[in-house]
């Protein structure tokens, strides 16, 4: 049996507590929280691609990698002299973080706990290696490292492709269904929603107070 699939991009309504543009804002940012805290829809079908903390979704790839970089320099500042001795640390650190990485691309694992942990090393190895670009202290390497780190982070990511976390929508049933589930589409739709209701109930307030002020100016003449 099927496990169902469950999405939240089916349905196009839209709520908007308050007519001012805080409030448009604030929902449109809850609109638009997957594309930057989780990277992928928040369905079902992507259930291995993020963490869940309430309403609250966030990448597992990203978590993990950012997150384990900035413990590694902390443990970094607090063990400089440690590591100034021991550089051979910092650089056994980038080697295996830089191969976990590419096993990570390498195998594309699906289970959310081992895509964490080899996140997790290869953060280790990029602050390990901004480490190394640190302890050299001699300008020009420090700048071809700090080149090299920046055009590694440009070819992972044409290596990965555009539209890659989206992959999962091509063989999802639900992509090709009648009511067809897609997160970009829907999320378009209910921004403009969002816009249109505020622009509606802005147009429903000025009647009220239109007609407020016929009756305020019909009880003046009639007093």
């Amino acid at each position: 049996m099927e496990e169902e699939i469950i999405t939240p991009y089916l349905s196009e309504d839209v709520t908007l507590s308050k007519n001012t543009p805080f409030h448009v804002f604030k929902e449109i940012m809850k609109i638009t929280a997957w594309r930057r805290f989780a990277h992928h829809p928040t369905c079902s079908q992507y259930k291995n691609h993020y963490f869940s903390f309430g309403a609250l979704k966030l990448c597992v790839g990203c978590t993990s990698l950012y997150s384990s970089i900035i413990i590694f320099f902390f443990i970094y500042s607090f063990s400089y002299s440690f590591f100034r001795k021991f550089p051979i640390i910092l650089a056994a650190t980038f080697i295996f973080g830089t191969a976990t990485a590419i096993f990570h691309f390498l195998i594309k694992p699906e289970d959310k706990w081992l895509k964490t942990l080899l996140r997790i090393f290869a953060g280790f190895g990029i602050g390990s290696f901004v480490g190394l670009i640190i302890f050299l202290r001699t300008w020009w390497l420090q700048l071809i490292l700090s080149l090299m780190l920046a055009g590694g982070y440009l070819l992972y990511g044409i290596m990965r492709g555009v539209g890659h976390n989206l992959e999962d929508c091509n063989n999802c049933p639900l992509h090709t269904a009648e009511n067809a589930c897609d997160p970009r589409k829907n999320t378009q739709i209910r921004i403009r929603k969002i816009n249109e209701l505020l622009v509606k109930n802005l147009e429903e307030e000025r009647k009220i107070r239109e007609r407020g002020v016929k009756r305020k100016a019909s009880k003046g003449r009639n007093s």
